[in-house]
């Protein structure tokens, strides 16, 4: 018997991942955690389908923020959503609108859109999805 050792829905970050890939797929979907090693995060297989997610952070000005990389098979980025964002300042960044920007991308992306007053956040981001893209 295969035994498959299946994340559960421990901590709120996951609950987050959860909530955004039941949205996208339109149902519940379960994930697991690959061997690949991944910077500042997990990249877990999605179980049922040919995609996976990355669950990492990335800094701040004085915290990290939380995210999730959707991919394709071709390691093509499907959905970019930040999870929990922990500042005053820049949460813009979580916006559909800047991170649609990211869609599509399969080479790291020397420039990225800017956003007044969270600069830090964005060239994290930026950063943290090509180091991401370049690890894979």
């Amino acid at each position: 018997m295969v035994s498959l050792f299946i994340i559960l829905l421990s901590s709120n970050l996951e609950k987050r991942t959860y909530k955004q890939l039941y949205k996208y797929y339109g149902e519940e979907v379960l994930i697991e955690q690959t061997d690949i090693e991944v910077p500042n995060g997990k990249l877990y297989n999605i179980l049922g389908k040919s995609d996976r997610v990355y669950i990492g952070y990335s800094p701040s000005k004085f915290e990290n923020f939380d995210f999730m990389v959707l991919l394709d098979c071709d390691n093509k980025i499907k959905l970019v959503r930040v999870l929990v964002y922990r500042e005053n300042y820049g949460g813009e960044i979580g916006s559909k609108r800047w991170l649609k920007q990211f869609i599509g991308m399969t080479e790291p992306k020397p420039f990225v859109s800017a956003i007044s007053g969270a600069t830090i956040s964005v060239n994290s981001m930026k950063f943290s999805i090509n180091n991401l893209i370049k690890s894979l």
